[in-house]
């Protein structure tokens, strides 16, 4: 037994609901265009008079799939709850269309969430690239002030998640890839944890821990102490689970066949 789930703003519009009537059907339309692959795809089409973003995530293995169906929400529904969510607090991310969850008996098979694609958009990636890095971290160091403030944490707070539009010296951010967040979150050592991944390069670490200590009223020597901590677990880890998939790989190679 088949169950389709679909989820979808109140102003979804007829052309809209035709897409998300193929989606259910696992069916993407010829026209989207890949835009990401990796764990997840993203596609983006035109649709009445504004481009999309589909993002197909990947079919859960077990057990997962049960997980996701019995014990806990499914990543397309929590993008697009947790979006609904930050747009309530005040924190702007690209506007939630709809998800759609294709389930079979107790198990989820595929979920597709859908968003309005934001154009003039840039990472946060490389920052000091930037001939305007110092007024960008100003206000980036400003916007996890914010967060904190909201007590909003984003697991994922990577430079590619977290997106900006310059007007003149003005910057806005938007927060993308959404279904690993936390709301009412007090605990200052979790909030610190935004420092981990934004980046890996030490000299922009330090700078933005700097920037956000003026920007907090905090101790600059201090915060550049818990943010270069952050870094260093975070690379820790990184060798960790890199030497875990290594043994795993050599573990499951097959043996040389004895050609004599």
């Amino acid at each position: 037994m088949t169950k389709k789930i679909v989820t979808a703003n109140q102003n979804i519009s007829e052309t809209n609901k035709n897409l998300l009537e193929s989606l259910s059907e696992e069916v993407i339309p010829s026209e989207a265009k890949v835009i990401y692959k990796g764990r997840n795809t993203v596609y983006t089409i035109h649709d009445n008079g504004r481009y999309i973003n589909i993002k197909a995530f990947k079919k859960p293995a077990f057990p997962n799939d049960y997980i996701y169906t019995n014990f806990r929400k499914s990543k397309a529904r929590r993008s697009f709850e947790n979006a609904q969510k930050l747009i309530e607090l005040g924190v702007k991310t690209p506007l939630p269309i709809a998800y759609i969850e294709i389930k079979e008996g107790a198990k989820l098979t595929r979920s597709y969430y859908l968003s309005e694609q934001m154009d003039n958009l840039q990472t946060v990636r490389d920052w000091s690239k930037f001939e305007f890095s110092d007024k960008l971290l100003d206000s980036l160091a400003a916007f996890m002030k914010e967060l904190i403030d909201k007590k909003i944490y984003h697991r994922d707070f990577s430079p590619g998640n977290i997106l900006f539009e310059k007007t003149d010296d003005k910057f806005t951010f938007y927060l993308v890839d959404l279904n690993r967040m936390e709301f009412n979150v007090t605990d200052p050592k979790k909030m610190n944890r935004m420092f981990r991944a934004i980046t890996t390069n030490p000299d922009e670490n330090q700078d933005l821990a700097r920037h956000f200590a003026i920007a907090s009223g905090l101790d600059i020597n201090e915060t550049q102490k818990m943010a270069a901590k952050q870094l260093q677990s975070y690379l820790n880890e990184k060798i960790r689970n890199g030497k875990i998939k290594k043994l795993f790989k050599i573990k499951s190679s097959p043996k040389p066949q004895n050609l004599v």
